[in-house]
Order: structure tokens, then sequence, then C-alpha cells
């Protein structure tokens, strides 16, 4: 006769490990880390406590199925907790993508200020900036508060038909650099500045 083996249930020390890799990313650096942490401490406790008293008062089984309770409590605590601090801080980001004082040609030069010293992720975001920073000396697109990269971009794109596939891959790049999935090279800001300077000069959509 085969005997069922119990289901792998994480230790404390896992459970919390795992929210607090999570919560280590740079989105949570600021807001709500100190009272989450008190309270992740409180569940690696009770965790604990599973393998002792608790764990002997219930039996073996009863102590896995409270692990596993515990272990879904504490990952719908970290996504109550982290949900909103994700999104507020991706709000907050994208409220400063274009709050810049700076016109297109001080961008652009600090573009290429960036591209000569090797970094051409800053250089990249510069440029796109300065892309859409023209559009709007241009008065082809407004800047409005809290407006996205790829919102930019779709405004854009309406305004300069022969701009929206440009835009919307120098869009790309810009979020996957602002947000942490990715870098730039010396391609991605060619790109961006090609597009920068078409911008400059491309003929409006007339409707």
């Amino acid at each position: 006769m085969s005997v069922i083996e119990p289901p792998v249930v994480p230790g404390a020390d896992e459970a919390r490990r795992w929210a607090v890799d999570e919560l280590a990313k740079d989105e949570y650096a600021s807001g709500g880390e100190s009272w989450l942490a008190r309270v992740l401490d409180w569940f690696s406790r009770l965790l604990d406590g599973l393998g002792d008293g608790v764990g002997g008062a219930v039996g073996p089984w009863g102590a896995i199925g409270i692990g596993i309770l515990v272990a879904a409590v504490l990952a719908l605590i970290v996504w109550l907790v982290v949900g909103p601090l994700r999104r507020n801080r991706r709000r907050t980001v994208e409220a400063e993508l274009f709050d810049d004082d700076r016109d297109a040609a001080a961008l652009d030069d600090d573009a290429d200020r960036a591209a000569r010293a090797g970094d051409f992720a800053t250089a990249t975001m510069h440029a796109y900036r300065a892309t859409i920073r023209r559009l709007a000396e241009r008065s082809l697109i407004d800047l409005t508060p809290g407006l996205t990269a790829h919102e930019a971009a779709e405004l854009g794109g309406r305004a300069l038909a022969e701009l929206a596939v440009p835009l919307a891959v120098d869009a790309d790049v810009f979020d996957r650099i602002r947000y942490g999935h990715g870098g730039a090279g010396p391609e991605a800001y060619a790109h961006a500045r090609a597009t920068l300077e078409r911008a400059s000069t491309a003929k409006a959509v007339v409707t």
C-alpha cells in the first residue's frame, strides 16, 4: 500500500523570504514597509509554532492545513498592500515623465552628453522626452498632467502619421528603461535620435 506524502508547505523562513524579496524592490522602499515588516515577523513566529506546541496539538495534517492557511493569508496581505503601492508608484513616475521645464533643445543637448559618456539608457530617455517636447512646441500635442509615454506616442502618431510606429517603439524602450525592465544601447539611442529629428520636420496630418 502506497503512503500519501503530505504536500510541501513553505516554512516560516521561506514564506517570509518570498514576501521580503518582493518588498525589497525599489517601488516599496517608502510607505508601509515598517508595519508590514512587523506583520511578517508575527506570521513567521506563528509558522514556527506549527513545529512546536501547535503542531503537536492538531496533528501533522492539521499543522499542514494551518500552514497552508497562514501562507495564503500572508500572500493576501502582501497582495493587498503591494498592489496599491506598485500602482501609486507607477502613477507618481508617470506624472514626472514630462513634468520638465527644459525645452526640446536642452533635452537634446543632455541626451547628447549622456550618449558621449556612454550612458545610452539616459540618452535614449532624454531623446524621447525631447521628441515629445518638440511635438508640444509645435502645438501638435498637449502635455497634460500624468501623460504616459505610450499616450504621448499615440498622440504624436495621430498628429504625424509617419511617426506612429517610431514613436511607439521609442515609448516601449522608454518604459522598459524607466521601470527597470531593461536597458538601451547605441542602436536604441540612434533610433530615438532619428525620431526626434523627424519630429522637427515632419508635416502634420491635415484633417
